[in-house]
């Protein structure tokens, strides 16, 4: 056999180790209708309490700084609790993970995009108990969604208590 052959079967075999081999993903956890049900009627009830709390907060004036990052808070809030409302109801009426799973992505795209807006902004005590809560209920819904879940760290400019 050529060394040119050689080179082929080899690089063949090591392109099928790659593509047959073991994925080094985690799994996910095994589906639980009633848990993750309950969980999501938890974070709708907990984004309708952050919603209240984030909504009670006097805006920032007009010309600071930080009324753009405010207002773009103020609107992730709001697609949070909607989604999170959404998400309950699909569950409820017996959506499983299949059907859910775009709704749970868009849940933590809005919470991750109003965890980076929320640094920029001067968010009351209230406001970051409450995105505790919510980010607390995400993290326990997480691995029933992804088997890789990252948790969701809590930031040290929302959340008291939080460390860099």
């Amino acid at each position: 056999m050529s060394s040119h052959h050689l080179a082929r079967l080899l690089g063949s075999l090591a392109l099928a180790g790659l593509l047959f081999a073991p994925s080094a993903r985690g799994e996910l956890a095994a589906w639980d209708q009633a848990q993750v049900t309950a969980l999501a009627r938890e974070l709708a009830t907990s984004s309708d309490s952050l919603y209240d709390a984030f909504f009670k907060q006097p805006p920032p004036s007009l010309g600071s700084m930080q009324a753009r990052a405010y207002y773009q808070l103020k609107q992730f809030v709001r697609l949070l609790r909607s989604e999170a409302r959404h998400f309950a109801s699909s569950l409820e009426n017996g959506e499983g993970r299949e059907e859910t799973l775009p709704i749970y992505e868009n849940l933590m795209q809005l919470a991750r995009s109003a965890r980076d807006d929320a640094a920029k902004v001067f968010v009351a005590h209230d406001v970051g108990d409450r995105a505790a809560v919510v980010r607390g209920v995400l993290n326990r819904l997480g691995p029933y969604y992804d088997p890789d879940f990252p948790m969701l760290a809590p930031h040290p400019n929302i959340e008291p208590g939080a460390t860099r």
